[in-house]
């Protein structure tokens, strides 16, 4: 069943309707509901959903940890027939929870907004890639929705046209990329140089201030080289936006993890994501872990008035809620979510 995943999870994931809510929309189409395999269709479902939460294929996932999707009934909510189409609402929190289980790392940072130019090698011409039909550009719209990763196309209009040529993207000219990109106001821009007749295709990530990653992807079928183009995307824009998380003072880290060196061997970790409003609120609660014996802090990451508190801890996932919980600032959200008043 698996060795088909890829390519339906491509397709239906244009079905998800993500938002903050912990619940995620799966929707497909249904042409014979007698035909319909809704065990299938469920799998589907939490797949792309973990797809969406990690930024990880699906394929990748299955390899790290192969019971990852056993018993997915069990992470569905309700589902059913919605006129012509099947619907799962899909247990979020369930999810990140057994996804951390599996040491598997989510991807909660904001993610980051794309501009995406393409140029093609055509025998000896270098040609923009317009709005006609590509490929390349297709598969990057798909992968952007299957990962949540924002992704915008230039209008190729006249204004374009004579801001930004073939000629200089080849020649890594970035201020002639940058400039023609500012009036999209984009702050990271994908540039993809594709020569199908030497069956190679070169990319650079440019950011506002010129900066830039190259590199060449090579492989005789096309399918191939937009894949791997999609994962070192995906893998590019997961980077960037964990770069943009504020990590909270280096000396308070290294108490912490000073302390937890005297502490007993431990060997469990949960992601503990807290919604704050104000910083000594979360100092607070990050003495009250210092005084605790049976837990220490591995690592914290805050941003937006979100903190991400990593805990090391022998306890269960419902043991380590009950005592977050006791915590008098705390309110309970979800497991592992919490928010302090």
């Amino acid at each position: 069943m698996w060795g088909f995943m890829t390519a339906r999870i491509i397709i239906f994931s244009i079905c998800l309707i993500s938002s903050l809510a912990q619940a995620l929309e799966y929707r497909t189409y249904v042409q014979v509901p007698a035909m319909f395999d809704v065990q299938e269709a469920i799998d589907d479902a939490i797949a792309v959903a973990a797809e969406r939460l990690t930024g990880i294929p699906v394929i990748q996932l299955m390899t790290n940890a192969p019971d990852l999707f056993s018993l997915s009934e069990a992470l569905i909510n309700s589902y059913g027939y919605e006129g012509d189409s099947f619907v799962a609402d899909i247990d979020v929190d369930g999810l990140k929870v057994r996804l951390r289980a599996a040491g598997i790392e989510l991807w909660e940072a904001t993610r980051p907004e794309f501009l995406v130019w393409v140029t093609e090698e055509r025998g000896l011409e270098r040609l923009m890639v317009g709005q006609e039909p590509s490929l390349i550009v297709n598969r990057l719209i798909l992968a952007s929705e299957r990962f949540d990763v924002p992704v915008r196309r230039p209008l190729m209009d006249l204004e374009d046209t004579m801001a930004l040529s073939p000629a200089e993207i080849w020649g890594e000219f970035s201020g002639a990329v940058t400039s023609a990109s500012a009036r999209y106001d984009v702050k990271n821009i994908l540039v993809v140089g594709d020569r199908p007749e030497r069956q190679s295709l070169k990319y650079w990530f440019f950011d506002v201030d010129g900066d830039f990653q190259s590199g060449e992807i090579e492989g005789e079928n096309p399918d191939d080289r937009v894949n791997t183009l999609i994962t070192v995307f995906i893998n590019y824009a997961r980077d960037i936006s964990n770069e943009n998380l504020v990590i909270v003072d280096r000396q308070l880290i290294t108490g912490l993890e000073t302390l937890g060196a005297k502490r007993q061997v431990i060997s469990g970790e949960w992601p503990v994501r807290v919604e704050y409003t104000e910083i000594i609120r979360l100092m607070e609660l990050i003495d009250y872990f210092e005084a605790l014996e049976s837990i220490s802090i591995s690592k914290i990451r805050v941003q937006d008035n979100v903190a991400t508190l990593v805990l090391k801890t022998d306890l269960t996932l419902t043991a380590t809620d009950e005592l977050i919980s006791s915590f008098g600032l705390v309110q309970f959200i979800s497991p592992l979510a919490y928010k302090l008043n």
